[in-house]
């Protein structure tokens, strides 16, 4: 009886020692909810691919007049060329892969 006794305090002050999660529910200001994500994709010689919130855009560099440089690789060129013009937009580079950037920047109100 005495160990029962001993496991129900100790459990108590446990649980009363705990602090409270303050974690965010679904529907209310998370600190995820204060950004909005883009993603760039290289898919070709000189396409890219850009998804921005509410908005797909597809253009071809060369039709913009961006040229590749001899002996540089076209998909590493394309993404940084992408990745600056979107850093010209308030955008930060949050994650990468060999073909796509993973963007964000603060939501605007």
């Amino acid at each position: 009886m005495k160990t029962l006794t001993l496991v129900a305090l100790l459990t108590a002050v446990a649980l009363l020692g705990l602090p409270a999660h303050t974690g965010f529910a679904a529907g209310t200001d998370s600190p995820a909810q204060n950004w909005e994500y883009a993603l760039v994709k290289w898919d070709g010689p000189d396409r890219i691919y850009y998804n921005r919130p509410g908005a797909f855009e597809m253009v071809h560099l060369n039709d913009l007049g961006v040229k590749i440089p001899k002996g540089a690789q076209p998909e590493e060129f394309c993404l940084a060329w992408a990745a600056n013009k979107m850093a010209a937009e308030g955008w930060e580079a949050v994650n990468l892969d060999s073909r796509r950037i993973l963007m964000r920047r603060p939501k605007t109100p």
